[in-house]
């Protein structure tokens, strides 16, 4: 199953005294990209998160917010004194060096950022196991809703994706019915237009222009691209039942495939109507290419 890399999930656990929220958005990125916001007393809780997800995911950058509201009986805090001596020395020498008025209070030092946390050093083991427990249970929870959006996304998607391949699969046809007389006609053209430019050549050479012109005519003709181009639409749509990494398997192949339009337009740009008609469905298949790049860069 095909899934998208942009969804969003919350999830909430509790016990007595104890509440896990965790809320979890996912969008596109190359590699699985984890970024997560958590009150710096339960960092040390960071690793169950990122296992849950490296277990989840293999693809999508992932922005995790986590709140804990713990109400402990016994709350000790940490005060960070190295930090609040910087300050109160900073503060000193800014009144010294300019006309600062008034004095550094206990209201100013407390309300400076990562002074005061509240201390988990203290939590009994049991206490540990707990909150680990819930923010398991939570991100679990979460990251359930997450995957089925990305699942639902990821049918969107490819239900766009069938329609753009059976696009391109039209525009191949039409170009696979142009082709038929392709050497044949590319050999009529080149033999007029020496005709019109060396007349005298052609008269001289007789037979073994005809010959060098079917030679290079057959040189021209692009039946091996548009096989090739059969072969990458083939390949594509099984790769629709890949349970992994579809996204960057369908980008390689889309590549290939704007390769061979490209030397399809290369070998027929010469031609009257037509390479003319040939070379619009080209474009057409070209157009089509980009956008279904744009579409595979958000799947998994």
């Amino acid at each position: 199953m095909i899934y998208s890399m942009t969804g969003f999930g919350s999830a909430r656990a509790e016990a007595p005294n104890l509440s896990v929220l965790v809320e979890i958005k996912s969008v596109n990125h190359r590699y699985l990209d984890v970024h997560i916001k958590i009150p710096g007393e339960y960092q040390n809780f960071e690793h169950v998160i990122r296992q849950k997800i490296s277990n989840a995911f293999k693809r999508g950058r992932l922005d995790v917010f986590v709140r804990i509201d713990y109400k402990r009986e016994n709350i000790k805090l940490d005060v960070n004194e190295q930090l609040i001596r910087a300050y109160v020395k900073m503060l000193s020498e800014l009144k010294a060096a300019f006309p600062i008025q008034g004095e550094v209070t206990l209201d100013m030092i407390t309300r400076l950022p990562g002074l005061v946390a509240i201390s988990t050093s203290d939590l009994s083991a049991e206490e540990n196991e707990l909150i680990a427990q819930k923010i398991g249970e939570a991100t679990s929870a979460a990251l359930v809703q997450l995957k089925q959006m990305r699942i639902t996304e990821g049918q969107s998607l490819v239900a766009d994706i069938d329609r753009r391949i059976s696009s391109i699969d039209r525009h191949l046809q039409t170009i696979l019915a142009h082709s038929k007389d392709f050497i044949e006609h590319y050999r009529q053209q080149l033999i007029a237009r020496v005709n019109e430019l060396a007349p005298q050549l052609v008269a001289d050479s007789g037979h073994r222009l005809e010959t060098e012109a079917l030679l290079y005519a057959e040189r021209s003709d692009i039946a091996e691209e548009t096989t090739r181009l059969h072969s990458h639409l083939d390949q594509f749509a099984g790769l629709k039942n890949l349970e992994d990494e579809a996204g960057k398997r369908m980008d390689f192949l889309l590549q290939e495939m704007n390769r061979e339009v490209t030397t399809i337009l290369s070998k027929t740009s010469g031609l009257d109507e037509l390479g003319a008609h040939i070379g619009q469905a080209a474009i057409e298949i070209k157009v089509e290419i980009e956008k279904l790049r744009e579409q595979v860069q958000n799947l998994e």
